[in-house]
């Protein structure tokens, strides 16, 4: 039988701003936090709305992270470390606890050190001043920062990276090569993003309205999501779980560039539920990817309707905004808070608004007393899809049905 893995501490920067609550607040309020962005071209259309993390959240970051970090500061760098070093306080542990020193990191990531690149290709700075723009320095901040002397690696699967890494996080802890893991996702602004999304007219002056028949644009957002997974035998004693991590099912159709393949999304969805043991009947509650795109939301929502009629669905892009790496920690996150509450915050679109017949949680959070299993969806370009499934911490909750 498969060692349990559990879900023991939480860490956020979005939008909101840095923690895990104002996260969780926005999410229960719909609140988006949604501005224009300057174009940067001649021919990029003006309004077009993107999500960032405030100034304030950043500072608050900064000041939190390693001192080689604030010498030369890269965004995905300073969200995922500071993400990481509030899940470990979360899970109750400081850096180079003895629980962390052989820990596995384990970051995804779209776009990495974007922002260093970008900042060398405009002349901004020169290469010792970006502080470079090779991913792997992401993991390897984290490790120093938590302490850890254990495998670091980053993950790249565009958009379903997060949800990739759980994966592999999953696999190491079961294999035995660790009893804890900081795992999750971060990515920052992009230009390039930005340029290439503009390109494929998939931005534009309207929030993403997940599942919402008058849904047109993607929302571009940034930030960081962090958990600490913990082996049965080392979640401390007394603390209580967020959650335990069932499962992570990755495929690649490898269909198209950008489109969403129906048949590679819907075997994900049997993968995950197959490795688990679970039916569809049993998932009770499912963050979607939701992006907002015409394509995205057809395929997700038709299986949905079809696989999933007693799912209560929620996309939490239309607040957030779409995190690109880090979209499934940004989703794996709030599930462990929604198992932990027994809450599901609503999707930022109008109950009239929904084109598909899904159960789409909207207007106010949905109280779900005895839920029990909460799949989290992130879907990339390029044909990756990932879709990891937790379940209540204690056996107690989960056979409370």
């Amino acid at each position: 039988m498969d060692e349990r893995i559990f879900v023991t501490g939480l860490g956020m920067i979005s939008p909101a701003g840095a923690g895990v609550t104002p996260f969780w607040v926005d999410l229960c309020a719909a609140r988006s936090r949604f501005e224009e962005l300057t174009p940067l071209y001649a021919g990029m259309k003006p309004g077009v709305l993107a999500a960032r993390v405030p100034r304030g959240a950043r500072m608050a970051a900064l000041e939190r992270v390693s001192a080689a970090t604030r010498a030369r500061p890269r965004a995905a760098s300073v969200f995922a470390e500071y993400a990481a070093l509030a899940a470990i306080a979360d899970a109750g542990m400081v850096p180079g606890d003895p629980g962390l020193r052989n820990a596995v990191v384990c970051v995804g990531t779209n776009d990495g050190h974007a922002d260093a690149l970008e900042n060398l290709v405009a002349g901004r700075k020169d290469l010792a001043g970006t502080g470079g723009f090779s991913s792997y320095s992401i993991a390897e901040g984290v490790a120093r920062a938590v302490g850890s002397t254990g495998p670091a690696f980053v993950v790249h699967n565009t958009c379903a990276s997060s949800n990739v890494a759980l994966s592999c996080a999953l696999e190491m802890l079961r294999s035995g090569v660790a009893d804890t893991a900081v795992v999750g996702g971060c990515d920052s602004y992009s230009e390039k993003n930005t340029i290439g999304f503009s390109s494929l007219q998939a931005i534009g002056p309207t929030a993403c309205r997940p599942f919402s028949r008058n849904r047109r644009y993607v929302t571009p957002s940034e930030g960081a999501g962090i958990m600490v997974l913990r082996t049965e035998r080392a979640v401390a004693a007394g603390r209580a779980p967020y959650a335990e991590l069932l499962t992570v099912a990755v495929n690649n159709d490898a269909s198209h560039p950008t489109a969403p393949n129906s048949e590679g999304v819907a075997d994900c969805h049997r993968r995950a539920l197959d490795q688990c043991g679970l039916k569809a009947d049993d998932i009770d509650v499912i963050f979607a990817h939701g992006t907002g795109s015409r394509a995205n939301d057809s395929i997700e929502g038709a299986i949905f309707a079809e696989t999933y009629p007693h799912a209560a669905v929620t996309a939490i892009k239309g607040t957030i905004g779409h995190l690109m790496g880090a979209a499934g920690a940004a989703g794996a996150v709030a599930s462990c808070l929604a198992l932990e509450k027994r809450l599901v915050p609503p999707t930022a679109v109008g109950a009239e608004e929904v084109e598909v017949g899904i159960d789409l949680v909207t207007g106010a959070p949905r109280a779900v007393p005895r839920l029990r299993h909460v799949q989290n969806n992130a879907f990339g370009f390029g044909g990756y899809n990932a879709i990891a499934i937790f379940g209540a911490a204690t056996r107690e909750a989960s056979d409370d049905d």
